[in-house]
């Protein structure tokens, strides 16, 4: 199977739909207690216990440099191949099949890999390993 025969988990900031391939997402759960990282760019939150290992998690909407999200309503955790990090949104709408999908070519943005159309409108397709290597290089400044 590729990688889009998994299809994609949508989601909601700032009332915007994007979404990341199921294959890079290890859960998704209701936010979770966090412990303050000192020192880290305002868009982290804090770090939290998932299975015995400390995840960084960000607000996701503040890292992707869109207004701060208040009604934060999920947590999705990246595939801890990919990095101990962990997303705030919005809204998790559904997981969209890849036979319900057309990718067109990414929009220019370092964490968009590809814009999906789907039946009720176009989102966004994040990257988490590109989230991933951008969120390394700003807490390591």
């Amino acid at each position: 199977m590729t990688r889009q025969q998994h299809g994609y988990l949508l989601f909601t900031l700032q009332g915007r739909r994007f979404a990341v391939n199921l294959l890079q997402v290890a859960e998704v759960d209701q936010p979770p207690l966090t412990w303050p990282i000192p020192g880290s760019p305002p868009c982290y939150v804090g770090a939290m216990n998932f299975h015995d290992t400390i995840v960084a998690v960000m607000d996701l909407a503040a890292f992707l440099g869109l207004p701060s999200c208040h009604d934060l309503e999920k947590v999705i955790v990246a595939d801890p191949r990919i990095a101990s990090l962990a997303f705030l949104v919005e809204r998790v709408l559904k997981i969209a099949p890849p036979d319900q999908v057309m990718l067109n070519d990414a929009p220019d943005d370092p964490c968009a890999s590809a814009v999906l159309h789907l039946p009720e409108g176009e989102c966004i397709l994040l990257d988490v390993a590109a989230i991933a290597k951008l969120a390394a290089e700003t807490i390591n400044l």
